[in-house]
This record gives C-alpha cells, structure tokens and sequence, in this order.
C-alpha cells in the first residue's frame, strides 16, 4: 500500500516537472541574483548605487519568491492545465519537515568540511563551493528522486562541479556568487525552455488536434 502510494505520489511530482515552467521561473529567479552579486563588485565602493543593492537583497528574495510563484501559476493555468489537466499533491507536514531537515542536516554538514578545508587552502573560497553542493542535495535528492525526472541529476551535477570549479578559481566572493547564480540561472532556463518547447509539441491543445 505504501509503495503504491509513493508511486502515485512520484508521478503527481513528475507531471508538475514535466512542462520546465518551474525551471524558466525560477531560473530567471536565479540569474537576478547572479546580477545582484556581480553589480556589488562593478559598482564603486560608497557609492549610492552600490549601498542601495547591498540593502536590497531581502527584497529582491522575497519579492522574487512572490513574482516566480505567481508566473508559475498563470503559466500553468495558460499553458499546462488547458492540455493535460490540473492535478494537485498536498505535501504532509511530517515528510515536508522531515525533507526540511534533512537538507539542513547535509547542508551544515558540507558547511563544516568545506571551512575545514578551507584552512589547508588558502585560496580555497569555500562559499561557492558550499552553495553547489547545496543546489545539488535539492536538485539531486528533493527533485530527481522524488520525481523520477533524469534531468534533475544532471542539474544538480552541474551545480556541483561549477561551485567547486568557483571556489578554486582566484576569484573575489561577489564574482564567484555571481557566476555561479547567473550561469546556474542560464542553464535553468535552457533546461526548462526545452522541456516547455517538447511538452507544448507534443500536446497540443484540444481544438488544434481537431483540426
């Protein structure tokens, strides 16, 4: 019962995967913060511009959240939900908590062996590292397992080896950051950018199949 259950629960995850829409939103999500941490380093010590975008990271966050959330939704609702339906999972609090848990978990963990190592490298920068490991546990582990979506794996990879990359390459924190969130915002985007193209392709909407 259990394993059925998880099955019907992995195939509602893949069919809200399925159409890239979640990846083309929050990949533009991603680059903006890539701009935000690049625009730190081009713009002048002092200046206004710069203290200006170094108090508005909260707000680009949260204001962020909302407006990827809500393009979701009216993406949904215009391009998915016509063709193949609207289907809806509520998570249970006790496997989100758990989920929740478990991510802080490893990522504390990466944390402290990256610091760690850190100290034997002096040109080790350990943050971009630490942020690809965590993009990957979510790619790898909260989207490819539990939807059963190969390109989730390939994602979180990519994560992985351009954090690490990052943090051997020399570079000062807010370039690092900034390639790393404007190059992961980039492949997000390509990623669901294809699978919306395929999915539109392969299901037209009702009318057009009569024609």
């Amino acid at each position: 019962m259990e394993k059925n259950l998880s099955d019907v629960e992995q195939r509602l995850k893949r069919y809200w995967y399925t159409d890239g829409i979640g990846e083309l939103a929050g990949g533009g999500m991603i680059f903006l913060i890539g701009l935000y941490f690049a625009g730190q380093e081009w713009l002048p010590k002092g200046s206004v511009g710069r203290t200006l975008l170094e108090s508005s990271l909260v707000l680009l966050l949260v204001g962020g959240a909302v407006v990827t959330r809500w393009l979701v939704n009216a993406l949904k609702a215009r391009l998915t939900y016509p063709r193949t339906g609207y289907v809806e999972y509520q998570t249970g609090q006790k496997n989100t908590s758990s989920r929740r848990l478990l991510t802080a978990g490893i990522a504390m963990g990466v944390s402290a062996l990256l610091v760690i190592f850190g100290r034997f490298v002096g040109s080790f920068n350990w943050l971009p590292g630490f942020t690809g490991l965590l993009f990957g546990v979510v790619f790898i582990i909260l989207r490819a397992r539990a939807s059963g979506l190969g390109r989730f794996y390939m994602l979180g990879s990519f994560c992985i080896l351009l954090g690490m990359a990052l943090s051997f390459s020399g570079l000062s924190m807010a370039y690092s950051l900034g390639l790393f969130y404007g190059l992961t915002g980039v492949v997000l985007m390509l990623s669901g950018g294809i699978t919306l193209h395929r999915y539109l392709r392969h299901h037209p909407l009702p009318a057009q199949e009569m024609k």
